[in-house]
């Protein structure tokens, strides 16, 4: 029945896959196979693919559906387990991580307006605030106003992320995670910074509106990822969010990815190179949204030179 239901989602016309899972899900408390949830993480990864083929395509709708789903099963993990204890959805490898933090990027290749950008950012953002919500449901019962947190292997079987990621090694995490915002932020800074839409026709507007909305998506959910990790990065150290170990990592990171990014974009002036800096290294601060990491953002702020800036923001 799984398989069926799963090539129903897997459709030209996935409406009634998703409705059927979600019933089973929500009224019966079935939850799919161990096979199926790393079809469905496929699917959020790369996008759907037609039964036999190796190609991947994009389809919004089945992408929507299929992230839906996920974040449901996500959302459940609280109260219904597998069989063994283990979650019932979450990465299986470092692998399923990376790929989610890299879509705004690696989706976006040579795509700088219009349509195709609209979906790629669409599926990026999908796949950022699904790995949001699964550091968020997985530390949920925590006390973030400390960093005291137990790794052990009882606790790993129902946190699959925390898992792979403390198995990763969370300074080389935390690393990545800031890096890949990074990226997001100035690859997509035309439709986060200002951006005049009024220049543009009523067509071009609707894809630039999409474009803008979905980045913005993007950098917010890759900006909590960066809040969850520098927390486990903390408890693990066994020091407090604002120490100053995880503010370094953070600082030097962003600072080394924003000046080899900035590297890559057109040639600017000295003047509007200062003042693009400027918009995002407060950018990058304000996607660390997570109220727990508030003590973090200051302490990176001041190491950027952007703590007058961020009082009063």
């Amino acid at each position: 029945l799984a398989n069926v239901i799963w090539c129903a989602l897997n459709s030209p016309e996935p409406q009634t896959g998703a409705n059927l899972l979600r019933n089973m899900l929500c009224v019966q408390n079935i939850v799919p196979p161990v096979h199926l949830a790393q079809k469905l993480m496929d699917l959020i990864k790369y996008g759907p693919k037609a039964e036999g083929s190796s190609v991947y395509f994009k389809d919004p709708l089945r992408t929507q559906l299929a992230s839906s789903y996920a974040c449901a099963l996500v959302t459940a993990s609280s109260h219904l387990v597998r069989k063994d204890d283990s979650a019932i959805f979450g990465p299986s490898s470092w692998d399923d991580v990376e790929v989610l933090l890299s879509q705004s990027i690696d989706q976006t290749e040579n795509t700088i307006s219009g349509r195709r950008l609209a979906q790629a950012l669409q599926m990026a953002a999908c796949g950022s605030k699904l790995l949001s919500l699964m550091l968020k449901s997985e530390l949920l019962r925590n006390d973030f106003s400390s960093t005291s947190f137990t790794f052990d292997a009882t606790s790993m079987k129902c946190m699959p992320t925390v898992k792979v990621f403390k198995s990763e090694g969370l300074r080389n995490v935390l690393k990545a995670v800031v890096r890949h915002t990074t990226s997001c932020l100035i690859r997509h800074s035309k439709w986060i910074l200002d951006h005049d839409l009024n220049e543009l026709s009523q067509i071009e507007r609707a894809s630039a509106e999409c474009c803008a909305s979905e980045a913005k998506t993007c950098l917010e959910s890759l900006g909590s990822v960066v809040c969850y990790t520098a927390w486990l990065f903390c408890a693990e150290e066994r020091v407090a969010i604002d120490h100053h170990s995880s503010a370094i990592i953070v600082r030097d990171e962003f600072l080394s990815e924003l000046t080899r990014s900035i590297e890559n974009l057109p040639e600017m002036s000295s003047r509007k190179k200062t003042t693009f800096t400027k918009k995002v290294k407060l950018h990058f601060l304000l996607s660390l949204v997570e109220e727990f990491a508030f003590p973090l953002q200051d302490a990176v702020g001041k190491m950027i030179g952007l703590e007058d800036v961020l009082d009063c923001v």
